[in-house]
C-alpha cells in the first residue's frame, strides 16, 4: 500500500499528541497525582507509536515505547516526579518532534533513538532495582475473570464499533475507541484485547463494559474517534453453550460470595436475557440501538480541511463583500419594483455567510498557548528561578493567521519576562516577596478586538538602570537620563539592538527582543503597550484585530484619494472649525481639556507631492486615532463614511515610503490605501499639557 498520500494527516495528527504530550508531562510534575494526566499521557504516546509503526518510521515507534515503559513506572509511583526524569523525557519529546519535521519535508523520520532508548532504559531499571518511589502494591495485571459488582444506575453493556472500510491505521484507531470506552466505565473484555491492539487490522471493535452513562454519551464518545462508522449498544446476549450452562459468568458481591442469578436479582431491570434473542428481537434491538446512535453522530462529525482552502474561501468571501456593495449602489440608482426587498435579502444572506467563513477560520489562541508550560519550565529551570504560571482565557478565539503568528512575540515576551522581570528566590525573599514568582498569561475579547497580556510581579523596570545603559550605546546624554521616568525609559527598551543584559547569552542581550515584538505586532495590524511599576512588577499588553482579512475602516479623503482608517483605532472625529489648534514648540496642537494632541496633516503623512499638497483645499475635519496609550489627530479634507474593506499587503518598499499598511479596492474599482496607526503615533510629537499657548500663525 502506497502510505504517502496519508503522510499528510500522520504529521498533523504527530503534531497535535506530541502538544498534547508536552503539555501533560510538565503537568504532571506539577500534579504527579493526577491519574487524568496520566491516563492522556499513555493515550497520546500509543496512538503516537501505533501510526509510526503503521506508516513504517520504527525509529519514532521505538522511541515512544520505550518512553511508554517509563509511564507505566510512573503510574506505580506515588512520590513526586524527579526532574531527571522530566529532562529526559522532553528530550525525547524534542527528537521526536525533530523526526516529524524531517518526515514532513523529506518523507525520511532521520532520528536516531538508541542513545535516549539507553537512557530511558536506565530509568526502568533504576526503578526496577531501587524502586524508591514505587508503590509496593501489586501491578496491574489482566482483567479479572469475574464482572464487578454492579452499583446502583449501572448496567453490562456490549458496544460494536464500526470502521469504514478506508480506515487509515486501524490500530491506532482501535486503541482510541478502546481508551474512550473505558472513560465511560470498567472494559471487562474486549477484542482486540490491549496486547492484541498494537496488531489489529480489522474493521470492527468489541468491548464488553460496567457503565453508569447513558447510550448516547457511549455512542458519542465512541464517534468522536475518526474513521468510526458506525456504533451499536445493547445488552450481552449469551452464546448456546452459555444458555445450557446455567452460570458461567458470575457477579462477584462484596464479601466474595457469588451473585444471586440474573432472573433473581435482576427482576426490577435485568441486566441480559436469559436466551438468545429470536431475529425479531434482534432487529428491535438493533433499531433502537440506531435509534440512540442518531442524535450523537451529527454532533460528534468533524472534517480535518487543508488551511489553504479556508482562505481560499475567505478571499471569495472578501470578492463577495466588494460585489455586493457595487450591487447596493446600483440598486439604489434604479427604479425596479421588488429589488429594494431582493436586495435586503441579498444583504442579510451575505452577511450571514461572512460571518459563518469568519467563525470557520477562528481557532481558540490555545493553539499557541500550550506550548508555553514547557518553555516556562525550561527558561525557569535554566536560571534558577521558581515560577508559578498562570494562563486564562486560552478559549478565546482569533483568526486562525493571526494565531499562527503570534507564537513568536509571544514568546519573546515571556523569555523577556522571566529573564528580566522576575527575580531570583533569595532576591524575591530580601524583598519581602514569596520566593515563587507568577507569570500570568490572560487572553480576552475587546469589542472586534482581543488584548493578550504577558505579567509578572517581579521588579519591574528601573528608570535608572535603562537610563545608563541607554547612555551607554549613546541613545541619550546623560541629562536626559538623569530626567528619564518610567514612560521613557519603557520606550527605550523598543529601540533597535537595545538591550539591559549585561552579557549576550542564549535568552537574552543581542537587543532583539522587544523590537522584534513591536515590528511583528504592527505587521499584524496590533499595538503593544508596556506598563510597569518599580519593585511591584511588569506588564506587556498586546491588542489585535480579530481578522486581517475583512476590516471595518473609515474612510476620508485627502486630496481627492480615499484612505482608510481602522474603525477599532478611531476614538471621535470633528470639524476643523470645532477645535482650538495651536502652536506648542512650533509644532501644530489640537487642545481638547487642557491636553495638546499632535495634529498632523493627513496629505503629509501620506506622502503627497509638495505642489500636490499646495494647491489642495484647506482640511476639513480631524481623526482623532488612538495610537497604544496616545491619540494623534489627522485633518483630512472630508469624511466619506464607513465601510467593509478586504485587506491586501502592500508591495516591498511601499509603506516605508508613507505610513500606510495595506490597501483594499472599493466597490468603485478604486484602490483605497490604509493609514497605519502606529506609525503616525512615530511621526507626532509627544502629547502634553497646556498651559500657555500661542495662535497658530495662519
Amino acid at each position: 500500500m502506497d502510505m504517502s498520500e496519508y503522510l499528510p494527516m500522520f504529521v498533523a495528527e504527530c503534531r497535535e499528541h506530541l502538544q498534547e504530550l508536552n503539555t501533560a508531562v510538565v503537568t504532571l510534575e506539577e500534579r504527579p497525582d493526577d491519574r487524568a494526566v496520566l491516563d492522556e499521557i499513555f493515550r497520546a504516546a500509543h496512538s503516537l507509536k501505533g501510526m509510526s509503526a503503521t506508516m513504517g518510521f520504527e525509529g519514532v515507534a521505538r522511541l515512544t515505547h520505550q518512553m511508554e515503559d517509563v509511564f507505566e513506572l510512573l503510574r506505580q509511583r506515588n512520590a513526586t516526579l524527579p526532574a531527571a526524569v522530566v529532562d529526559v523525557l522532553l528530550e525525547c519529546l524534542d527528537a521526536l518532534e525533530a523526526a516529524i519535521d524531517a518526515i514532513e519535508a523529506s518523507g525520511g523520520e532521520q532520528i536516531d533513538p538508541d542513545a535516549l532508548i539507553s537512557r530511558l532504559a536506565a530509568l526502568v531499571r533504576e526503578e526496577d532495582v531501587e524502586d524508591p518511589l514505587a508503590d509496593p502494591g501489586p501491578r496491574s495485571g489482566p482483567a479479572p475473570a469475574v464482572v464487578p459488582e454492579l452499583q446502583d444506575g449501572e448496567r453490562l453493556l456490549h458496544v460494536t464499533v464500526t470502521l469504514g472500510p478506508d480506515a487509515m491505521m486501524p490500530a491506532v484507531r482501535a486503541f482510541m475507541v478502546l481508551a474512550a470506552i473505558a472513560e465511560h466505565g470498567e472494559v471487562v473484555s474486549s477484542s482486540p484485547t490491549p496486547d492484541e491492539v498494537d496488531d489489529f487490522a480489522g474493521r470492527t471493535i468489541e468491548a464488553t463494559v460496567v457503565c453508569g452513562a447513558e447510550d448516547d454519551a457511549l455512542v458519542a464518545a465512541c464517534r468522536s474517534v475518526e474513521d468510526v462508522t458506525d456504533v451499536r449498544v445493547e445488552a450481552p446476549v449469551p452464546s448456546a453453550a452459555d444458555a445450557q450452562e446455567p452460570a458461567p459468568l458470575e457477579l462477584a458481591t462484596a464479601d466474595g460470595a457469588p451473585a444471586p442469578t440474573p432472573a433473581a436479582a435482576a427482576t426490577p431491570t435485568p441486566v441480559a436475557p436469559v436466551a438468545a434473542p429470536t431475529p425479531r428481537e434482534a432487529a428491535a434491538a438493533g433499531a433502537q440501538a440506531a435509534a440512540a446512535a442518531a442524535p450523537a453522530k451529527k454532533g460528534a462529525t468533524t472534517v480535518r480541511v487543508d488551511a489553504e482552502r479556508l482562505d481560499q474561501l475567505m478571499h471569495a468571501m472578501g470578492e463577495l463583500v466588494v460585489q455586493r456593495t457595487l450591487v447596493e449602489g446600483l440598486a439604489g440608482e434604479a427604479d425596479i419594483p421588488g429589488l429594494t426587498q431582493a436586495m435586503q435579502e441579498l444583504t442579510r444572506t451575505s452577511h450571514a455567510l461572512q460571518a459563518m467563513v469568519m467563525q470557520i477560520r477562528m481557532i481558540p489562541v490555545e493553539a499557541v498557548f500550550l506550548r508555553f508550560p514547557r518553555l516556562v519550565r525550561d527558561v525557569s529551570s535554566k536560571l534558577g528561578k521558581q515560577v508559578d504560571l498562570d494562563i486564562v482565557g486560552q478559549e478565546t478565539e482569533l483568526d486562525r493567521t493571526v494565531v499562527d503568528a503570534l507564537g513568536d512575540p509571544m514568546v519573546h515576551l515571556i523569555r523577556n519576562a522571566l529573564d528580566h522581570g522576575l527575580e531570583g528566590p533569595d532576591e524575591r525573599v530580601a524583598a519581602g516577596k514569596p520566593a515563587t514568582g507568577t507569570l500570568s498569561i490572560t487572553a480576552r475579547h475587546a469589542g472586534g478586538s482581543i488584548v493578550i497580556a504577558v505579567s509578572d510581579d517581579g521588579r519591574g523596570i528601573d528608570p535608572q538602570k535603562v537610563g545608563a545603559r541607554a547612555v551607554q550605546r549613546g541613545l541619550i546624554t546623560a541629562e536626559q537620563a538623569a530626567t528619564l521616568d518610567v514612560a521613557g525609559a519603557i520606550e527605550l527598551l523598543f529601540a533597535p539592538g537595545f538591550s539591559t543584559a549585561e552579557t549576550v547569552g542564549d535568552l537574552s542581550g543581542r537587543g532583539v527582543g522587544m523590537d522584534a515584538v513591536r515590528t511583528k505586532i504592527r505587521a499584524l495590524g496590533g499595538e503593544v503597550v508596556l506598563t510597569a511599576v518599580p519593585g511591584q512588577g511588569t506588564s506587556a499588553e498586546i491588542r489585535l484585530p480579530l481578522t486581517l482579512a475583512i476590516m471595518s475602516a473609515l474612510l476620508v479623503d485627502c486630496d481627492g484619494l480615499p484612505y482608510g482608517i481602522p474603525l477599532g483605532r478611531v476614538e471621535r472625529t470633528m470639524r476643523v472649525q470645532d477645535g482650538i489648534v495651536r502652536s506648542v514648540t512650533g509644532r501644530r496642537m489640537l487642545v481638547l481639556e487642557e491636553e495638546a494632541i499632535p495634529l498632523l496633516r493627513g496629505r503629509e503623512v501620506f506622502g503627497h507631492k509638495g505642489d500636490q499638497a499646495a494647491d489642495a483645499p484647506e482640511d476639513q475635519h480631524i481623526v482623532l486615532i488612538r495610537a497604544g496609550d496616545r491619540l494623534v489627530a489627522l485633518s483630512v479634507g472630508h469624511l466619506i463614511g464607513q465601510t467593509e474593506l478586504v485587506t491586501r499587503p502592500l508591495p516591498p518598499g511601499v509603506a516605508d515610503a508613507a505610513a500606510v499598511s495595506g490597501a483594499a479596492v472599493l466597490s468603485s474599482g478604486q484602490i483605497v490605501l490604509l493609514a497605519d496607526c502606529d506609525a503616525l503615533a512615530d511621526a507626532a510629537p509627544t502629547s502634553t499639557t497646556t498651559r500657555t499657548q500661542e495662535p497658530l500663525p495662519s
